[in-house]
């Protein structure tokens, strides 16, 4: 009994030091996706503001290519008729115009290209975040399942545990009682002892006595 016990008793133990851990490690997992999920609200919240000034950006750019195109545009005919009587200053504002126009195609060219990194960002922090909360939902639904077994598991040692121990108490007591009924006997053994060796005795002193009278 007493080695069950003691084994039962270790086996406990050990399911509740374990069942502590995995319960520590959810709760760690848990503190980390609420961190994860402020910080993605955060990005994502970032992202829409920056996306959409990219975007008004680009479009306002665009505008002003298109604005400006039809306005040179319009207006190269004039500088045609006029190219006769001031022809520098025509061709002066004709580069000016083409500058103009170069840098504004640069600039649309780069709020498009900024957008399309923002978006492309955005979508790979969503999909990290995402594979996070999925990867802590099987570990946690396993974690938890098996601190669910170790916890059953412990109820059942402790089941085992108190019959163990009343079977050691009613072997405890067997063995007391046993023990009083020798203690009881044994006076009566002892005297049973003592009565025989006396008749031995006293058979020995009738034989010696015959012997001599013969």
């Amino acid at each position: 009994h007493a080695a069950r016990i003691e084994k039962a008793s270790a086996s406990k133990a050990t399911l509740e030091q374990q069942t502590k851990q995995l319960q520590a490690e959810i709760a760690e997992m848990d503190a980390g996706q609420s961190e994860a999920t402020q910080i993605r609200a955060s990005e994502h919240e970032e992202y829409v503001q920056s996306s959409a000034d990219q975007k008004q950006s680009a479009e306002a750019v665009a505008n002003a290519i298109q604005v400006l195109g039809d306005y040179y545009n319009k207006g190269a005919l004039f500088v045609q008729v006029r190219s006769s009587q001031a022809p520098d200053f025509n061709a002066a504002k004709t580069d000016v115009a083409g500058t103009i126009m170069e840098m504004l195609e640069v600039a649309e060219s780069d709020f498009t290209q900024m957008l399309a990194e923002n978006e492309a960002q955005e979508k790979e922090a969503q999909a990290a975040y995402d594979k996070l909360v999925q990867d802590n939902k099987v570990s946690k639904a396993a974690k938890t399942e098996e601190a669910k077994g170790n916890q059953g598991e412990a109820k059942s040692l402790d089941a085992a545990l108190l019959n163990y121990k009343e079977d050691a108490a009613t072997t405890a007591k067997e063995l007391d009682a046993v023990l009083s009924y020798l203690d009881k006997l044994k006076p009566q053994c002892e005297t049973k002892v003592m009565t025989y060796a006396q008749r031995k005795a006293k058979r020995e002193e009738d034989i010696e006595g015959l012997k001599q009278a013969l």
